[in-house]
Order: structure tokens, then C-alpha cells, then sequence
């Protein structure tokens, strides 16, 4: 069957369009599971310790997150506890289960960017001198994990 030069065009046409629509949906599907497969390289690094002493005491801690993936990440407190030395000893300077991200419940990390990241928990009265001794000696060590989502999907990030 002889087909016009017209239809050809046609055909052409229609081909270039599903092949520029396969092009874009597979350009997203690759950066979406590239931006996965890196999420293991979204870094957590403390960068500074305060103690807000008072009725209620807190330990801030600040920390650096760098998130060298192509996407944004949106950042959340999981649980995290800071020590007085080796997390494997035991001696707790913060209360469990009190971390909160200071200002809002979660933050977001530009691609290819670092931010800060404040992090408040309580601290037991009896061990406020305890808390200021390991902060000014540099013992402070924070452990526990951050929830990230990249993309929709959530993992947890160790700190």
C-alpha cells in the first residue's frame, strides 16, 4: 500500500512525540531511583552543643545536613539521645523520647545543599552539671536516627 507524503509526516510526527514522552518519563524514573540509591550519602554531622539551663532544661544540639542527591530531602526527628561519652555505656544526658526539631516538625534539605538542623531534648535536672562537663570537654555524642523522605519514600538515617 502506497502511502502520501503526508501520512508519512504524520507518522513521523506521532513517532518523535511517543518517543519525546518516553524520553521524559524515563529521565524522571532514573533521577527518582538515583536520588534512592544516594540516599545513604545524606550526612548528619553535629556541629554544636547547648545547654539551656532553667525550670525545664534542654540540650541543643545543631547539626549539619548534607544532601549531595538531585532531590530535596525532608527531614524529621526520629529518636535520638546524646551521651556523656560511648553511646555503649549507658550514660544518658538527654531524656529518651523527648527530641523534637526546634521551630518546625520537619525541615527540608535542598538538593546539593547543607542546612542546620536544631535539635532540642530535655535534660534531667540532677544532670545539668553533668551535661555542661561533657559539652565543654567535647564527650557530648549524639546517637539515635533522623527519619528522611526523598521522593515520597521514608528511611531512617543513623546519626
Amino acid at each position: 500500500m502506497v502511502r502520501s507524503s503526508r501520512s508519512q509526516r504524520a507518522l513521523l510526527a506521532g513517532l518523535v512525540v511517543v518517543l519525546a514522552v518516553s524520553a521524559a518519563a524515563f529521565v524522571a524514573t532514573a533521577s527518582a531511583q538515583l536520588a534512592w540509591q544516594q540516599r545513604d550519602t545524606i550526612d548528619f554531622r553535629p556541629a554544636d552543643y547547648e545547654l539551656v539551663d532553667g525550670d525545664d532544661p534542654v540540650l541543643r544540639v545543631t547539626f549539619e545536613v548534607r544532601n549531595p542527591t538531585s532531590v530535596d530531602a525532608r527531614v524529621r526527628t526520629g529518636s535520638l539521645v546524646v551521651y556523656d561519652g560511648d553511646p555503649a555505656a549507658g550514660d544518658a544526658l538527654t531524656v529518651p523520647r523527648t527530641e523534637r526539631l526546634e521551630g518546625d516538625r520537619d525541615a527540608t534539605v535542598a538538593a546539593g545543599e547543607t542546612a542546620t538542623v536544631s535539635l532540642v531534648a530535655s535534660v534531667s535536672p540532677d544532670t545539668v552539671e553533668q551535661a555542661q562537663s561533657a559539652i565543654d570537654s567535647g564527650r557530648a555524642v549524639p546517637s539515635g536516627t533522623f527519619a528522611v523522605t526523598v521522593r515520597g519514600r521514608s528511611f531512617q538515617a543513623d546519626v
